[in-house]
């Protein structure tokens, strides 16, 4: 869909304040997702959802609020999307988490590169709060879906941490054409593998 092309709802219909909200939230996650969040603007968003730059004003406030508001969509996403846990196999797990998680970076290229190089020190220090909670978000996920083979220590959190840079590393790569889709999926999958049954019980000891 072309950032120019509203998002549509039914002709007629009435949207309660909260399915407002939701669709011009639908609307600038699409936008987004073409544009660089430095080029977009409230006008590009109101035209994308057809509604009124006042509307999205009255729901979000400014750029910076609508990019949040994305960003944290984005990131319930990528965590949720990893559903496979220790019900699972542990191969088939990290290959069907590590696919799913690549499948919503793709889907949402320019919100992602916006946010993986946005640091805690970044100019807006409300978004790299955000970026920074998400991560922990994604830390907690990741102890949830293989409690059967790692301990909650701060250690293996370290771990995580350093595996999520890896990844976000990784991913970029791959989104600005230095490296196959199958390529970064491959060193993904093995890295985390090794990281799970070689390195933290490494660390452990």
């Amino acid at each position: 869909m072309s950032p120019d092309s509203p998002v549509s709802i039914p002709r007629g219909r009435r949207l309660s304040p909260d399915a407002r909200r939701e669709h011009i939230l639908e609307a600038a996650r699409q936008v987004f997702s073409q544009q660089p969040y430095g080029a977009v603007t409230t006008r590009d968003i109101a035209e994308a959802a057809g509604v009124a730059r006042s509307l999205v004003h009255h729901y979000f406030g400014g750029i910076a609020e609508v990019f949040m508001a994305v960003v944290a969509q984005g990131g319930a996403s990528l965590r949720d999307v990893r559903s496979a846990g220790v019900e699972t196999p542990f191969e088939e797990r990290v290959a069907r988490n590590v696919a799913a998680a690549l499948d919503v970076i793709a889907a949402n290229r320019e919100t992602w590169l916006a946010t993986s190089s946005h640091g805690p020190d970044g100019p807006d220090p409300r978004i790299g709060g955000l970026i920074a909670a998400i991560r922990e978000q994604f830390v907690r996920r990741t102890l949830e879906l293989n409690a059967d083979l790692i301990d909650d220590t701060p250690m293996t959190r370290f771990a995580l941490r350093c595996f999520n840079a890896f990844t976000t590393e990784a991913a970029r790569a791959w989104l600005l054409g230095e490296a196959t889709r199958d390529e970064t999926e491959a060193l993904l999958v093995a890295g985390f593998q090794d990281l799970v049954t070689q390195t933290i019980p490494s660390l452990a000891r």
